[in-house]
């Protein structure tokens, strides 16, 4: 993961570096060979990199919310279904004898309730006219109140035992392809409504999706909808496009409480064109394009150096404190350089975008490292040099 701005450490190192030389540094000397570059336009591409895996969009894992053999599986791994297919059987013999226990249960509580209402409609009757006490009404009553609440729990009890037995006929929830068996024919299901036991997984391969891990400090660049470049590692020279589709508001840490602690949030993205070839679980890294200037001044990213503002500064009054680093580039003035402070904006691997500082009219210092680093300051008399060394990137925000 590329780091969105020069590094806090490397930063502080180079206060007292660039201080020190400075301060030991004596006019004079022969000129210093540099490699210059105009300033120029182009379009500046910022980018947030990341990796994670393949994943449907709708994954469905198939469960058994009832204990039992399994008796028959229909369907084999990579078979296509339908939504309501039948999948898997498990026996069912106990739960069918429960039905029938809770049936005829019901029918006795049935029948208790119906013997219950006459006898209260007889003593209601018996209460109005005067020839039955209160207290015999209120025993009819009570009697039948109870006869209607344990009907009640009956009904309840064959409900329960009826859904048990629709459990133990697994069906495809979905249309989808099984894209993954736990089980096999005769092994036991844990059914358990708090703790699934996956007996297989079906999935919508129609339609894909990429999930990544994205740095804290990149995830603030991130925006719902932003256009994706998609490389799945066993697809090489392949880009695919996709679009953010989630970004979690619920960080990841690993390492916590150590130096190597990493911080990650979860970003969704929908694949728009699947390759034939892809797979479930796949690997992949994502390019999300972030932002885009076009015709922007730019500048490459090895240009930009630090330098105490004191020393960029020459009619700065009496410092309070220690100087404080300024980004600049030194821009070529005939044979000598200044040094300039610039504002940046977005980057992309190799270039920043500048916001103000110097335009296309400048002629600025690309290389060494070395000569950027330590050797140049305002007024040192500089000489081309052919060539380029390495690339440096620094990613800011």
């Amino acid at each position: 993961m590329k780091k969105k701005k020069i590094i806090i450490i490397a930063a502080a190192i180079a206060v007292f570096a660039v201080i020190l030389f400075f301060a030991l540094k004596q006019d004079g000397g022969k000129a210093v060979a540099v490699q210059m570059e105009d300033v120029t336009r182009r379009t500046v591409v910022s980018k947030v990199y990341a990796a994670g895996n393949v994943q449907p969009v709708v994954n469905v894992n198939i469960s058994a919310n009832v204990a039992g053999e399994i008796k028959e599986l229909y369907v084999e791994e990579g078979q296509e279904v339908k939504k309501g297919d039948l999948l898997a059987q498990l026996d069912k013999v106990m739960y069918e004898a429960e039905v029938d226990q809770a049936r005829s249960y019901y029918r006795s509580c049935l029948s208790a309730k119906e013997v219950a209402e006459k006898e209260f409609r007889r003593a209601e009757k018996l209460y109005e006219t005067n020839n039955y006490s209160e207290s015999q009404y209120d025993q009819a009553k009570a009697r039948y109140e109870q006869a209607v609440a344990t009907l009640e729990q009956a009904s309840a009890r064959l409900e329960q035992a009826k859904d048990n037995l629709r459990k133990t006929t697994l069906v495809a929830p979905i249309d989808g392809t099984v894209i993954g068996l736990k089980k096999e024919k005769g092994e036991i299901a844990m059914g358990s409504t708090f703790q699934a036991d996956i007996i297989m997984t079906v999935a919508d391969l129609s339609g894909m999706e990429v999930e990544v891990d994205v740095n804290e400090n990149d995830i603030v660049q991130v925006e719902l909808e932003d256009s994706v470049d998609i490389e799945i590692d066993a697809l090489e020279r392949k880009v695919f496009p996709g679009i953010v589709t989630e970004i979690s508001q619920l960080a990841t840490t690993t390492g916590t409480g150590t130096q190597n602690a990493v911080t990650n949030f979860k970003v969704i993205v929908k694949m728009v064109d699947i390759p034939r070839e892809i797979r479930s679980g796949m690997n992949a890294t994502v390019e999300i394009l972030t932002d885009r200037r076009e015709n922007a001044v730019s500048i490459p990213i090895r240009a930009v150096t630090v330098r105490p503002e004191d020393k960029v500064y020459t009619n700065m009054t009496e410092m309070k404190g220690k100087p404080e680093l300024l980004e600049v580039v030194f821009v070529v003035n005939a044979d000598t350089v200044r040094a300039v402070p610039v504002e940046l904006g977005i980057n992309s691997e190799d270039y920043f975008e500048v916001v103000s500082g110097v335009d296309t009219s400048d002629v600025i210092v690309t290389g060494d490292h070395q000569a950027l680093t330590f050797d140049l300051q305002t007024g040192t008399e500089v000489e081309k040099k052919e060539g380029m060394n390495g690339k440096r990137t620094v990613n800011r925000k």
